[in-house]
Order: structure tokens, then C-alpha cells, then sequence
């Protein structure tokens, strides 16, 4: 049986790796962040709103799933040929 790359699985499992990224990152900020009081250390955070670090994990998160599932469709292709 031969490994699948990620950049070989279907959109929705990437989609659903990507969502899942999301939920952890939201449960850090509610479990971590938001409890512990780090947020008074956060410039531009705000408690229960979205707010720029939110936006900026999620830009993370999607130029990183979609760099690593490029590059693996990439290096699959060079090794074909």
C-alpha cells in the first residue's frame, strides 16, 4: 500500500485539517489565554470577539496547508518524471 502525500487527499479532508486547526487554536484562546488573563499582554486582543491574532492564525494555518499540499503535489510530480 503506498503513503498518500497531503497534497493527494481529497478538499475535504483538507478543509476538515484546516477547521481542525481552527478549533484548537480557539480552545487555546478560551482555556489559555482568556482564563489565565495573557490577554492583558496581547495588543490588539479582545476577550470573546474576533480580533487581529484571530485573523492572523487563520492566515497562518491556510498559507501553511496550502504550501504543504502544493509542495508535496510538486515533489510527487519531479519524482515521476
Amino acid at each position: 500500500m503506498d503513503r498518500l502525500s497531503f497534497g493527494q487527499l481529497p478538499l475535504v479532508v483538507k478543509i476538515a485539517v484546516g477547521m481542525t486547526f481552527c478549533t484548537a487554536c480557539v480552545c487555546i484562546e478560551e482555556f489559555v489565554i482568556d482564563r489565565h488573563g495573557l490577554w492583558k499582554y496581547m495588543p490588539y486582543y479582545k476577550v470573546g470577539d474576533p480580533c487581529l491574532w484571530d485573523l492572523g492564525v487563520t492566515l497562518v494555518i491556510v498559507i501553511g496547508l496550502w504550501r504543504v499540499s502544493g509542495q508535496k503535489d510538486r515533489q510527487s510530480n519531479s519524482i515521476k518524471s
